[in-house]
């Protein structure tokens, strides 16, 4: 058959659109949330931002001590804490160690150690006295693990796989380049452990920094991310890497993470894992490695005399700092990382401008608040008094629930809308904050974006207040239940106030 050009471009042009439509209806495949917890952390559900609405990265509030690394077998270059909730317990692992840092060369001054503490409240930590292994000739404290490289950076979980086998229930890596990667360990009480593989079950990275691992239940699947460098040996930008295992046996090769956005930046540690609130969405917390030339604005802040000293032992040990920072990831490859710091070191007075301060232990979880009636505050801590023997220590920090990012408005307003989503339940349920003049309105569209009649803008209550629960309502009640399972959007309009996560639900 003979077609002559114009039939060939019509025929052309038809095609093009079927291609256009087709990827339009793609695009607008509804995304499933059925009642999941769905913080505001990221733009991974958000379609438009408008008028003065967009995300806001908010910091945690510095509380008190925690705990000090006071012990002959702990000491100034203690560190790498893990911490988790664990029943009517919570659980902290750390690294107990000291440098000598009096003359050349940099020394340890004594093995490094793996040291367990233990608190009811998550406030208050106790080191239990354990009797597992001799220091200085007595069987009185609390170490669990030394004696090998993997105390450097010993990194446990408990396995939440509901295949797990009771032995294994809590498991752990650790490794250095002196034991040629990292290997893994096992337990059955988190307390008593042994070597689970028999070889480093990741040998490409550095390594020298606080690995992590956990059981990824979304993909079912346990995830590592591990410190390596963008050129191997220890040359090139430092950073993360991400390695998984179905058995915990055999394990990918680590691949790198890409951080869309955001200009290439050291990352030391990394402390990600899921979101124990929305386990959909890992959080991470690395510390961010900035090297800084030797000045005289250097060598002025204070510690004054400790930053001599340093310099004398090599000069970026002077010079360089960290500081926290904040990141998310749906897919554990691909994060949105603030370039704002999460954690500045703070005042100079307070002595946090110093290389290996303000690195964050590995671990949230929920403590009560310290005014009563208040809702749960989330806890997290981070070290501070690096290379100091008298103040080297952990403090506690909190922050709202789901409180890490917000969609903030201003006073002149702004609005947010959805992707479209498909909910279940019967109602939704916002954490939210406003001044006294604020105020926060909700409408349900269509797909298309236009009001559901009886759920627009018109018919919502005009909220405002602050509670991490608050179910939303229009002139007719609310029970969205008629809506659920359909294809909707959500559209928030916000001013002077910030919204920091919704749900869907049955209720309070």
């Amino acid at each position: 058959m003979n077609l002559n050009p114009s039939r060939l471009l019509l025929i052309f042009l038809v095609g093009c659109l079927s291609l256009v439509f087709s990827a339009s209806a793609q695009a607008a495949e509804p995304i499933p949330i059925g009642s999941r917890l769905e913080p505001l952390v990221d733009h991974g559900l958000i379609d438009s931002l408008k008028g003065g609405a967009s995300l806001e990265l908010h910091s945690p509030q510095p509380r008190e001590i925690a705990f000090k690394f006071d012990q002959a077998w702990e000491g100034n270059a203690s560190g790498y804490c893990t911490l988790f909730r664990d029943g009517d317990i919570y659980r902290m692992y750390y690294r107990g160690s000291r440098y000598l840092i009096d003359k050349k060369p940099l020394r340890m001054a004594h093995t490094e150690t793996v040291c367990y503490a233990e608190s009811q409240d998550g406030i208050h930590w106790t080191r239990p006295n354990l009797g597992i292994y001799k220091w200085e000739g007595a069987k009185d404290n609390n170490i669990i693990f030394m004696g090998s490289p993997e105390a450097h950076n010993f990194s446990p979980f408990k396995d939440i796989n509901p295949d797990c086998l009771p032995g294994q229930r809590y498991k752990a890596v650790g490794g250095t380049t002196a034991s040629k990667g990292l290997w893994t360990f096992q337990s059955a009480d988190g307390i008593h452990w042994e070597r689970l593989s028999k070889t480093p079950v990741v040998t490409k990275g550095a390594f020298d920094s606080h690995n992590t691992v956990f059981w990824d239940a979304e993909h079912k699947r346990y995830s590592m991310y591990v410190r390596f460098f963008s050129e191997g040996q220890f040359k090139g930008l430092r950073l993360i890497g991400e390695s998984h295992s179905k058995d915990f046996i055999n394990w990918s090769e680590p691949v790198g993470l890409d951080y869309p956005g955001s200009p290439p930046q050291q990352m030391y540690t990394n402390q990600i894992r899921p979101y124990y609130r929305a386990p959909h969405i890992l959080y991470g917390f690395p510390t961010r490695y900035i090297a800084k030339p030797l000045t005289k604005h250097v060598e002025q802040l204070p510690p004054v005399d400790l930053r001599k000293q340093l310099i004398n032992l090599g000069q970026r040990l002077g010079t360089d700092q960290g500081d926290g920072v904040f990141m998310s990831s749906r897919d554990g490859l691909s994060f949105e990382r603030w370039d704002e710091a999460f954690l500045r070191p703070g005042p100079e007075a307070e002595h946090r401008w110093v290389y290996g301060d303000n690195y964050s232990s590995y671990g949230l979880f929920e403590t009560k608040s310290d005014i009563p009636g208040l809702p749960n505050e989330i806890s997290m801590h981070f070290d501070e008094g690096a290379w100091r023997d008298d103040i080297h220590r952990v403090r506690r920090y909190t922050i709202r629930l789901d409180g890490f990012v917000s969609l903030n408005a201003p006073y002149a307003g702004g609005s947010m809308t959805t992707k479209p989503l498909v909910f279940s339940g019967s109602k939704l349920n916002l954490n939210y904050a406003t001044s006294a003049a604020g105020t926060l309105k909700v409408e349900i569209q269509n797909a298309d974006g236009s009001p559901i009649p009886g759920f627009s803008l018109k018919n919502s209550t005009e909220l405002f207040g602050d509670s991490t629960n608050q179910v939303i309502s229009w002139e007719n009640g609310s029970d969205v239940s008629s809506l659920a399972g359909k294809s909707v959007r959500l559209h928030f309009e916000l001013k002077d106030g910030d919204l920091y996560s919704f749900q869907f639900g049955e209720g309070e």
